[in-house]
């Protein structure tokens, strides 16, 4: 399930030192990836790490309920990311749930809140030039192109991302060898097939 983010966290600045903001921010873009970036090697690792950033705010100023938040009290965290559009409804539940642990699991008093922006296809630029979310994944699978025209990777049937044969999870599914960027994508795959075939044998 390759995903472009840009996530920001915002932290009061009596919660967290240093190290923990860096620490949260770390596993916010592993739970981000659903580890699929572990699953890859060579360039499209590279490329597809480069598609997540995450910024920590510590504002001086945090009011809550007309009263501004100090030490001792609850400690409100936000968390607001920066997906296409296309991409928001399926991710959100995810990221919602995985981002919430991922700040507990350093500050188990957080209280966190979320928002999951859908940015508008053509209004996210690389390299100054506007991108849609299939010219995204176009851009991640240049390092797989030659290889994908020569047998050795696959196109995953969910995403549309590229997978080397043998280094990314895979389903053989009647007959058809499929490759997916991460355990996310296969399961969701299954899922549909097999609502496809409970549809087939109820019609």
């Amino acid at each position: 399930m390759a995903r472009m983010l840009f996530i920001e966290l915002f932290v009061p600045q009596n919660a967290l030192d240093a190290d923990q903001c860096r620490r949260v921010a770390q596993s916010l873009l592993r739970h981000t990836a659903h580890d699929a970036e572990e699953e890859m090697e060579g360039p499209s690792a590279g490329i597809f790490a480069s598609q997540f950033h995450v910024v920590v705010h510590r504002p001086e100023t945090w009011v809550v309920g007309e009263r501004p938040v100090g030490p001792g009290d609850p400690s409100p965290y936000m968390v607001r990311v920066h997906a296409p559009g296309p991409w928001r409804k399926d991710i959100s539940a995810h990221i919602i749930g995985a981002f919430t642990k991922a700040i507990t699991d350093v500050a188990p008093d957080a209280v966190v809140q979320m928002h999951v922006l859908g940015v508008p296809e053509g209004s996210i630029g690389v390299q100054g030039k506007p991108m849609t979310s299939a010219e995204l994944v176009e851009m991640m699978n240049d390092p797989l192109r030659q290889a994908y025209a020569e047998g050795k990777a696959l196109m995953d049937p969910m995403c549309g991302m590229l997978v080397e044969l043998g280094k990314a999870p895979a389903l053989e599914h009647e007959g058809t060898l499929y490759g997916f960027c991460c355990e996310g994508c296969r399961t969701e795959f299954i899922a549909k097939k097999e609502k496809e075939a409970a549809r087939a044998g109820t019609g």
